[in-house]
């Protein structure tokens, strides 16, 4: 299915993978709303490349944890770009400027696991709830969430972040069957990411480890990742599943 003039908007829109997704989303000529909190500089970068491509985009902030901010953000985005087809919920956090050792549960405080899971889980919820009557809609209709590869098997389960991660697979099927037939929801699971700002600051030892573990012997290409967004933004007969992007860690 062609993406031309379809409206996409990607959340978490101005980091690594985010703008990658953006720029390969506007090569399919689809028009693009760049969503952001804090990276008002980079986002607008990414919309300024895209528009000197020739292209449609546009940047927007959303509070994810703020339902005003979302209903506010979609509002605009289909104010300013004529509808929603297209939702990529992108924007997620590893550690939050936060120090938890793996087992630490004391310094793992509530207060942590709630800030975690509203960003991670509930902000994904809320993003396509608020879009969700637009995606209906549309003659697209199509959610992409980025999950991790920490939400399948068994291995660096005893990260902080990796519930709130590994919960964005079952977020994903429930939103396929609440919003069938209109509109498919997937999800794509990336593994270590080093061009990207969560990738990029693990020592050798930490990329070494995932270079160790996964069967091809490397780190997963953003170029991949972004891929796989950009192709189940076009299909129309895949919904309700995970795709692992991880250099083969986990088979399924």
């Amino acid at each position: 299915m062609s993406l031309a003039s379809a409206v996409a908007l990607v959340t978490g829109g101005s980091g690594g993978l985010g703008s990658r997704i953006c720029k390969l989303l506007a090569n399919e000529d689809a028009h693009v709303a760049i969503a952001y909190l804090g990276g008002k500089d980079r986002a607008e970068s990414v919309r300024d490349e895209i528009l000197s491509d020739g292209k449609k985009a546009m940047t927007v902030q959303i509070d994810q944890v703020d339902p005003n901010s979302i209903e506010a953000g979609v509002a605009r985005v289909v104010a300013e770009m004529g509808g929603l087809d297209l939702l990529v919920n992108n924007a997620a956090i590893a550690m939050g400027g936060h120090s938890v050792a793996p087992g630490d549960l004391e310094a793992f405080t509530p207060e942590i696991w709630d800030e975690m899971m509203a960003i991670n889980v509930r902000g994904p919820f809320l993003v396509t709830r608020a879009a969700a009557a637009h995606l209906r809609s549309s003659r697209w209709g199509r959610v992409v969430n980025i999950g991790s590869t920490l939400g399948h098997g068994d291995w660096y389960q005893d990260r902080a972040f990796a519930p709130s991660k590994a919960a964005v697979v079952p977020l994903t099927r429930f939103l396929a069957a609440s919003l069938a037939p209109d509109v498919t929801v997937n999800c794509v699971s990336p593994g270590l990411m080093v061009e990207t700002g969560l990738g990029s600051g693990g020592s050798e030892e930490l990329v070494q480890g995932w270079r160790d573990r996964a069967a091809l012997g490397v780190t997963t290409s953003v170029d991949d990742v972004a891929g796989q967004v950009v192709y189940l933004c076009s299909t129309s007969t895949i919904t309700g599943q995970s795709v692992i992007v991880d250099g083969g860690i986990h088979f399924q």
